[in-house]
């Protein structure tokens, strides 16, 4: 069976301590306003940044947050509407951008339902989070994953039943954001 690399990730043990989004920036050498990476506060299911957080009434408050990296769809969007083919999806599911390729149009930003392929204005084109593609050809995890202090993210082939990543999805009914997109993302949520 063909790897296929994903993530899943616990709301129930992520704190919000963006400790994933600045392993990303130190990781990957990112320039200042660039995140290949965010984590939303969310005060209710579907509830926005400063809606009403936290959501309830006292006692009974309820806030978490939400990690959202790039999905590595295996149907991304992204990659389907770039007209230089600057985007291409890797055999183990990883979808990087070609640089050297990249025009800077922008369609891959547009096209995203998860709003992650960001525009660098310094040297005109887009970029994103690789699942740390350069420490998974090593054997190591995404950066993201190795410096997550609670443990709410593991990361591996999700092709594998016999997987950490697998057998966690599987056990804590891990669903996808957006899934009415059709775009079947590798990243799965746990919880809250």
């Amino acid at each position: 069976m063909v790897k296929h690399y994903g993530m899943a990730m616990d709301l129930s043990r992520c704190i919000g301590c963006h400790a994933c989004s600045i392993a990303c920036k130190i990781e990957n050498g990112l320039e200042v306003g660039m995140n290949w990476h965010r984590v939303e506060t969310i005060g209710e299911p579907g509830a926005k940044v400063g809606e009403d957080l936290p959501a309830g009434t006292f006692p009974d408050l309820s806030m978490y947050w939400l990690p959202i990296p790039c999905m590595h769809c295996i149907n991304p969007p992204c990659m389907a509407v770039c007209p230089a083919s600057a985007i291409s999806k890797r055999a183990d599911g990883i979808v990087l951008i070609d640089k050297e390729k990249c025009i800077g149009c922008k369609y891959c930003v547009w096209a995203c339902p998860y709003e992650v392929p960001q525009f660098n204005p310094l040297d005109g084109t887009v970029e994103k989070c690789t699942f740390c593609a350069h420490r998974v050809d090593q054997g190591e995890e995404p950066f993201c994953v190795h410096v997550c202090v609670y443990g709410a993210r593991v990361f591996g082939d999700i092709n594998d039943p016999h997987s950490e990543v697998s057998k966690l999805i599987a056990r804590k009914h891990g669903r996808v954001l957006l899934p009415e997109q059709g775009v079947e993302p590798a990243v799965y949520y746990l919880g809250p």
